[in-house]
């Protein structure tokens, strides 16, 4: 019969979107409007005007793209209670997202030892959520958003061909102009079929290809732009300074629905123009003048590989190293005659293609294999690759001066 919707809204990329109503019971909390304060691509807006749309949009969109997959690449009638259960695990993925997305999540992980958007997100789903999901357990949704509901069909949402990267690169490419995102789902879905614990795709890897190289030019054109990259690190030094001296609170200190609630991209930028009126240090308001009027950092240097994990080249180890080590930063900035404080090393390796192949395979003559061993050339360079992109910005100073001392340290 499936499942009776209550409700439809209108989107900009997939047009209406059905609701249930237990949907929309969750789409009406607070905790869930909180999405339409954070951006789904960060800073990306300092470069693509266009990239304004949220995490709320494409949480709905997932939900979208989850039906859509149900529908054209599950073999046999998924039922009614397993559709609605997984267009929830769609619609809840994101809930858990930190300011700006991704760019005060690294911050969050790696400089105050906090959780992941999706740790954070199961939290709120078990502690805020749960008594709107009614019929379905907190931990069912949680278990399929981590990847670990795959017998479920939690690939549908969490492997390297699924509903959440199918939203986003199509929303990206149409808030941006970017045309790479725009890979032809549907052309994927004519080849791919889910079959409980795999995905099988007939015959053709091309589809494949297709998306896999789509993600990277992505990835490559708003999240790795050489500006956008530098207003991620110049963002996630101010975020730092503003936990540090009480402007805004610690994300690991947010405990109750109100406080996760207030915490928004509007509460970053409220801080730094907080802290321009109230703070005492020069060098820090600078920052945040740069930040707010749109003053690029310059880049100094930059070096971008395609690995496998545990092989890292010289250069990107050394630029990590002085990004956690301040005698080594100091070092740097003494030989190069550079403000310490102006000096911006970021390594971003937030970019792997197809991590995880041991659930997609491809029938051939009957036969089902593995990816890994299709005729794919291209596919073949890229399965367990990540991309290391190391690169240091300054504020103020030669750009020249510095890659010359750098080149001296390696």
């Amino acid at each position: 019969m499936g499942l009776r919707i209550k409700k439809q809204v209108y989107d900009n990329v997939h047009g209406y979107i059905g609701l249930t109503d237990t949907e929309l019971r969750i789409i009406d909390t607070p905790i869930f409007q909180r999405l339409r304060q954070i951006k789904q691509l960060g800073t990306v807006y300092t470069v693509y005007p266009g990239a304004m749309h949220t995490r709320f949009a494409h949480s709905l969109g997932t939900m979208f793209m989850m039906d859509i997959f149900l529908k054209n690449a599950v073999e046999g009638e998924v039922s009614e209670e397993d559709t609605q259960k997984l267009r929830l695990a769609a619609l809840l993925h994101d809930i858990g997202h930190y300011p700006f997305s991704h760019t005060i999540e690294k911050y969050v992980k790696e400089r105050l030892d906090g959780i992941s958007h999706e740790e954070f997100g199961a939290e709120i789903i078990k502690k805020i959520i749960a008594e709107k999901l009614e019929n379905y357990r907190a931990e069912e949704i949680t278990r399929i958003i981590s990847g670990q509901g795959k017998k479920e069909f939690g690939m549908l949402l969490s492997s390297a061909l699924d509903a959440d990267k199918s939203d986003y690169m199509l929303r990206d490419s149409y808030n941006t102009g970017v045309p790479y995102g725009n890979v032809g789902i549907m052309s994927l879905l004519r080849i791919m079929r889910f079959e409980k614990d795999r995905i099988v795709f007939e015959k053709d890897e091309s589809p494949v290809e297709h998306f896999i190289l789509g993600r990277y030019h992505l990835y490559k054109a708003l999240v790795y732009h050489k500006t956008t990259a530098g207003f991620d690190i110049l963002l996630q030094r101010i975020f730092g300074f503003l936990v540090e001296e009480g402007f805004i609170a610690d994300p690991n200190s947010l405990s109750t629905e109100d406080e996760i609630i207030g915490y928004t991209d509007d509460t970053v930028i409220a801080a730094m123009y907080n802290y321009l009126s109230k703070g005492s240090d020069q060098k820090r308001k600078h920052m945040v003048m740069m930040f707010l009027g749109r003053i690029p950092l310059k880049l100094a240097y930059s070096s971008t590989n395609f690995l496998p994990d545990g092989k890292i080249p010289k250069e990107i180890s050394l630029i990590n190293k002085i990004a956690y080590d301040s005698s080594l930063k100091s070092e740097l900035a003494r030989e190069s005659g550079i403000d310490p404080e102006m000096i911006f090393p970021n390594v971003m390796n937030d970019l792997k293609f197809m991590e995880d192949t041991s659930m997609i395979y491809i029938r051939r003559k009957g036969a089902v294999l593995p990816l890994k061993e299709g005729n794919s050339l291209i596919l073949d360079l890229l399965i367990g690759k990540t991309v290391y992109d190391a690169r240091i910005y300054i504020g103020e100073g030669s750009a020249k001066k510095l890659e010359s001392t750098l080149m001296k340290m390696l």
